[in-house]
């Protein structure tokens, strides 16, 4: 686009887009929460009860925002309530500027106290029973004033809380692939197999992967990135065989009793094998071959919230991880199949 410039009688180009974004909007970060609520749970009614406004009022500042930047977020006349392309684009941008403001009200009462109080961290089950009491009694002593509450959920809701800063971080597999986040490893964990007794497995010193048969083996339910780890690894998909029983679970240490009283084998991660006794120790058996590892970080928004508060849970898990877990050196790290 060109204009005149009548005062030197010279023609300027304009670049449209440059017009458009200087233009000055009103919204407020009020109208952005509630429509953002609308947005996350598709509903008036239920963004009002949990924004603890009427529904009226909520309606009303939604509207404001829609008038304000000229397009609608939504299509009401769709049942149920649908995110028109563009509120999509807006509310997703919407999102980062609500974290954004989030993070400057947790610096301002970081600044102002010195300290923060608590932390929200969300843990993987198949990490929380091994990694927890790793650290979590001397973090308490370390740090009486500040609370750690942990959640024990899927990969996927743990990136999903961060998301909507619901959860401060979490420790979860990774890579994964997730908008607005970064991940700072913390270990890595080899996988080992867990045999029963009875087994011809048991024999062995180390196991290949192509021998094992999947009717040997106990595997967490479908969903969990581990047992979608195990699944690549040993190319179950491609196997005929099956078991004639089978056990749904999403805890390792249950498949390992399973093992122990049922016969047959199961993949247990690294953290899992500490602790055990001499005779448990005896039915581990190590992968042959190139070592694969899981990778193990923590993740949090890229906002940066309570960031000095995650900076001493960081370092406190670090102390208390084996040292030769903290490299991957030459190992495979192993996909955590998981995208949001």
């Amino acid at each position: 686009m060109y204009i005149k410039d009548n005062r030197f009688n010279t023609i300027i180009k304009i670049d449209i887009f440059y017009i458009c974004i200087t233009k000055s909007y009103d919204m407020t970060i009020e109208q952005l929460q509630y429509a953002f609520s609308v947005y996350q749970r598709l509903s008036f009614v239920k963004a009002a009860e949990e924004s603890f406004v009427s529904q009226p009022a909520l309606t009303m500042q939604v509207k404001k925002l829609e008038e304000e930047i000229g397009f609608p977020l939504f299509d009401r006349a769709r049942k149920p309530l649908k995110v028109t392309p563009a509120g999509k684009k807006f509310m997703e941008k919407a999102q980062e500027t609500l974290l954004s403001f989030k993070g400057l009200e947790q610096l301002a009462t970081e600044l102002n106290a010195g300290e923060q109080d608590h932390i929200k961290v969300g843990i993987i089950p198949t990490l929380a029973p091994f990694l927890l009491p790793l650290f979590v009694r001397q973090f308490h002593k370390q740090y009486p004033k500040l609370e750690l509450h942990i959640n024990e959920l899927t990969t996927e809701e743990v990136l999903q809380l961060i998301q909507e800063g619901e959860l401060d971080a979490g420790i979860i597999v990774t890579p994964v692939v997730a908008k607005g986040l970064s991940a700072s490893p913390l270990f890595y964990e080899q996988f080992y197999l867990y045999v029963a007794d009875d087994h011809p497995y048991y024999k062995q010193k180390a196991i290949r992967l192509s021998d094992i048969k999947a009717k040997d083996l106990w595997l967490l339910k479908e969903g969990n990135c581990f047992r979608s780890q195990v699944n690549d690894l040993c190319q179950l998909g491609k196997k005929n065989d099956h078991q004639h029983f089978t056990y749904q679970s999403s805890s390792i240490s249950s498949l390992m009793r399973i093992v122990e009283h049922q016969g047959g084998v199961t993949f247990v991660p690294e953290l899992a094998t500490l602790g055990l006794s001499a005779e448990q120790e005896n039915m581990l058996k190590p992968i042959k071959g190139d070592k694969v590892v899981r990778e193990i970080s923590l993740i949090r928004s890229r906002f940066f919230h309570k960031q000095r508060a995650l900076d001493k849970l960081q370092q406190l898990i670090l102390e208390n991880i084996p040292s030769h877990m903290k490299q991957a050196k030459q190992q495979e790290i192993v996909d955590s199949f998981v995208s949001i």
